[in-house]
């Protein structure tokens, strides 16, 4: 299995408040985005969430200090997940799938990236 595909709801859900952020966030400012939208989630298990995330090299954590302590940054480097992830991914398709499947997906997703038409037309 892939790091991706052992990521739980909410780790998914907190990098995907990380990946719409341009500037790193507290974990307070995680709880509160989760918060915000009708989620009833204690601060800790944010916290706890994102530096797990942090251990699975999914998420850099900064350190800074405010109002005479330390607190943590958190930040999604999507590159590096993706350098991370996508071989892990492909591997894991090719034993499941074969190669010939994941040369059709990736055929598909070339041909998706450049505007043409539907993939299928082409094969």
């Amino acid at each position: 299995m892939t790091q991706w595909t052992q990521l739980g709801p909410r780790e998914r859900e907190l990098l995907a408040v990380l990946r719409r952020d341009d500037d790193p966030l507290t974990a307070r400012d995680l709880h509160d985005a989760v918060a915000s939208r009708g989620d009833d989630v204690a601060y800790t298990t944010v916290k706890q969430t994102v530096d797990r995330l942090v251990e699975k090299g999914l998420v850099d954590r900064g350190t800074e200090r405010h109002s005479g302590t330390t607190r943590h940054r958190y930040c999604f480097d999507a590159e590096a997940a993706r350098d991370r992830l996508v071989p892990e991914i492909e591997a894991e398709l090719r034993t499941v799938l074969g190669d010939p499947a994941v040369e059709r997906i990736v055929v598909r997703t070339e041909h998706d990236g450049d505007g043409g038409a539907d993939a299928t037309t082409r094969q």
